[in-house]
């Protein structure tokens, strides 16, 4: 019999109907089966605050009804949580909007099971009945629909698109949240799931707690706001945080494991460290490539005594372990830790490299020795990055190590202790500010979206349009007959990063190539003039770039002579008992500059002022700055594109080529130059993204972007002036994924902090002095492309 009496709280609801007295007579007691005698008061409590808000007995009412259902599912710490969203909404939208708000939640609850994504959920809808609180009504009708399809950070996504999107046409709006305009469905589908974690949790503990007889507890990571592939599974604190969202995992050959078998090999080795990893190694002293090694041999260690007690786990990790195919691109550094890792567990696979065969003997005649020991993971795995070092190619980019193909394998981050470690943490709705994530760099360069099936702009069609502008088109247009017409292409479409919401709008930016009309190409040759003696100094330097003859390569398996160092190392290692590298050998090969830059011109309203202390303007300036630039490369014989860019709004995107790739630096070109203008604003991200796709064309080893700016992005549909140094951040993030070098060349003296954070640290030059800038531009063309 519960303490609590609902007679003591009769006074909060004067003169009742017998509607709600009914409905407080037959809650109390549905309440009661759930609720402690502190949440019995803190539920009466809070329905009197409601009756007396005055908002009607309907509110109420959905309150007393669907409030213990909510508590069955994820506790009775969220009635507080409830009040607290209804006070909030209530001065923000009507009473009917927040019925129903109310009679969604138990069906919300079922799906979510848990208090923190219950939680996360509230503040949702508080930041949307503030956004787009004509929306709120037509979402909540499909809010059954939309979690059963969506993980909680894809409805956040969805929905504070739509939001943001379409805050100021209503009538669109309505249609985005009621699941009617095909934009709506399109975002729905891009950030539809297959396996959803909430859905299966339960499934999992029980699954857990069969083995090992001891719960474990599991969260799921909301961190896919950029990628929607999730974050990488890690343990901390002694919780498993886990995607919230697994696909069928997919090999190339065809076979697929289902997204529950995804689970369930993550969920296992993770039980595998905690049980097993009996203590952390020390990081602070070790390259990224040795951490690689020693987190691998711990993995395998804790697997493989797993598997004495359990031998089941490995048919579902060998599984999901890549195949051959599977690998096709990948740096070798990893494709070697995989095919070591691969013929650890499976004695039926035939390990691709001698060497990791050899080590593999190694490693199971320890493993009988100490293998309960973490201490001998630490140990061996020194010894395998030495081993690799003498073997391959070292060298991995930082996300190639971060995104490991063996995907249920967490990131490692329990087995290791740093003295200041500095964890990511970002867009996580379910885990305490004071826990950390590390944010996987995404692979792929979105300027389209990297899934196929959910692209919004076709690769393959942006190339059939880029063809439209080549350089042989380029050259067959009689120059003449645009001297009275700027001709403009058909349009491009690029999506815009959003920092806010944490996607892409998509189709976001329209960009137009243009032509100026050109100038006298005697202003051009005045102006090298003018710089003789800046040329001349740059002579020497320009010498030296030239191909002279032959270079010697050490460390090769073949060649016209012996590596001296190399043939010591071998040596060592036979005495050592590991097999020595046949890489022993010099070869002598011609040395060809093989590289391709575009220098990217922001030719802005800005540029038009005069630099302090003289009377030129900044663009006479950069001008002069290319001209020179163009002279120089042409001497060396480098690949240079000269291009430029403004905007007016999203919708117009201008982007001018003044000298294309291939050309020399002749009167056509020199009068391009002496036609450049300045004026509108600095949409930089979509620029950015499309003197990419100009470079993605050249077949050099080495691609590199200049940028040439002086000022920071803005336009003038922008009011928030985080959003384009958002988007142009991700936008030079997306080009390194293609291995494109950015660097910029920044005018503002006060550029530092923006300009540091948009391109990365020593990847820009901050010139003060603005007369310098023709001298200086050539010489940090000479100090990147060498």
């Amino acid at each position: 019999m519960s303490s609590v009496q609902l007679s003591d709280f009769e006074e909060k609801f004067q003169d009742p109907s017998d509607v709600l007295n009914d409905a407080l007579n037959g809650c109390f007691i549905e309440a009661s089966k759930v609720m402690s005698p502190n949440g019995l008061k803190v539920y009466l409590d809070a329905a009197g605050a409601l009756h007396a808000m005055g908002k009607g007995e309907d509110l109420v009412i959905s309150f007393l009804e669907e409030t213990p259902m909510v508590v069955k599912e994820v506790g009775e710490s969220i009635i507080g949580e409830i009040v607290f969203s209804i006070m909030k909404m209530t001065s923000q939208t009507s009473a009917a909007v927040i019925v129903l708000m109310i009679s969604s939640l138990p069906n919300v609850a079922k799906r979510m099971s848990d208090f923190d994504l219950m939680k996360s959920y509230l503040r949702l809808l508080e930041r949307m009945i503030t956004l787009a609180p004509r929306g709120m009504r037509p979402m909540l009708n499909n809010i059954d629909l939309l979690t059963s399809k969506l993980t909680l950070g894809g409805l956040r996504r969805w929905v504070l698109y739509g939001a943001e999107t379409f805050k100021r046409d209503f009538k669109a709006q309505i249609a985005y949240f009621e699941l009617s305009s095909a934009e709506s469905l399109e975002i729905l589908e891009q950030e539809r799931r297959g396996t959803l974690f909430i859905d299966n949790q339960r499934k999992l503990q029980f699954y857990l707690r069969a083995f090992y007889n001891r719960n474990f507890f599991l969260r799921p990571t909301s961190g896919d706001y950029d990628t929607k592939r999730g974050l990488r599974p890690y343990i901390e604190y002694g919780v498993m945080h886990i995607p919230d969202a697994f696909d069928d995992f997919k090999h190339a050959s065809g076979k697929v494991i289902p997204g529950i078998e995804c689970y369930r090999a993550v969920c296992t080795h993770a039980a595998a460290h905690i049980t097993e990893t009996s203590s952390s190694f020390k990081g602070d002293d070790l390259n990224p490539l040795q951490v690689a090694c020693v987190s691998l041999i711990e993995d395998l260690r804790v697997e493989l005594n797993t598997i004495k007690k359990f031998p089941g786990m490995k048919k579902i990790w060998i599984s999901l372990h890549p195949e051959e195919a599977d690998l096709e691109g990948l740096n070798s550094f990893i494709v070697n830790l995989v095919d070591f890792s691969r013929a650890t567990l499976d004695s039926n696979y035939k390990i691709k490299q001698s060497f990791n065969s050899n080590f593999h003997n190694i490693f199971i005649k320890k493993m009988a020795e100490s293998g309960d020991s973490s201490a001998m993971s630490y140990d061996l795995g020194l010894r395998y990055y030495e081993l690799l070092k003498s073997k391959t190619d070292l060298k991995i980019s930082a996300s190639a190590l971060v995104s490991s193909p063996i995907i249920y394998r967490d990131d490692n981050r329990y087995i290791w202790n740093y003295d200041e470690q500095d964890w990511i943490s970002e867009g996580n709705d379910y885990v305490p500010a004071s826990q950390k994530q590390i944010k996987s760099i995404s692979n792929n360069l979105e300027m389209h979206n990297e899934d196929d099936e959910n692209s919004v702009d076709d690769a393959q069609e942006i190339w059939v349009q880029e063809s439209e502008h080549s350089p042989e088109e380029f050259d067959g247009i009689s120059l003449s007959e645009l001297e009275d017409k700027e001709p403009v292409s058909e349009p491009f479409h690029y999506n815009e990063w959003d920092y806010q919401l944490q996607l892409y709008r998509p189709n976001w930016a329209t960009l137009y190539e243009r032509r100026l009309k050109k100038g006298d190409p005697e202003v051009i040759n005045k102006i090298l003039i003018k710089y003789k003696p800046i040329a001349n100094q740059l002579k020497n330097s320009i010498d030296q770039m030239q191909p002279q003859g032959l270079i010697k390569l050490k460390k090769q398996q073949e060649g016209s002579e012996l590596d001296l160092d190399a043939c010591v190392s071998a040596l060592a290692d036979i005495r050592t008992g590991i097999t020595p590298s046949d890489r022993i050998y010099v070869k002598k090969v011609q040395h060809i500059r093989d590289v391709s830059v575009n220098l990217l011109m922001d030719l802005s309203e800005s540029t038009n002022d005069k630099v302090v202390g003289s009377e030129q303007t900044i663009l006479e300036l950069m001008k002069e700055a290319t001209s020179l630039l163009s002279w120089a490369i042409d001497k060396i014989g480098d690949n240079l594109m000269i291009a430029g860019f403004a905007s007016d709004s999203r919708h117009d995107v201008q982007y001018y080529r003044f000298k294309p790739f291939h050309y020399s630096f002749n009167d056509e070109v020199k009068g391009r130059l002496s036609g450049i203008k300045g004026g509108l604003s600095t949409r930089m991200g979509a620029a950015i993204r499309h003197a990419g796709v100009d470079l993605l064309t050249q077949p050099s080893a080495k691609k590199i972007l200049l940028v040439l700016t002086d000022g920071e992005p803005a336009d003038i549909d922008v009011e928030d002036p985080q959003h384009l140094r958002m988007d142009a951040k991700k936008s030079v993030e997306e080009l390194r994924s293609h291995g494109i070098i950015t660097f910029c060349i920044s005018l503002d003296p006060y550029a530092d902090e923006y300009v540091s954070r948009i391109f990365g640290k020593n990847r820009f030059m901050v010139i003060d002095n603005l007369q310098k800038l023709p001298e200086r531009l050539p010489q940090l063309f000479i100090s990147l492309t060498k």
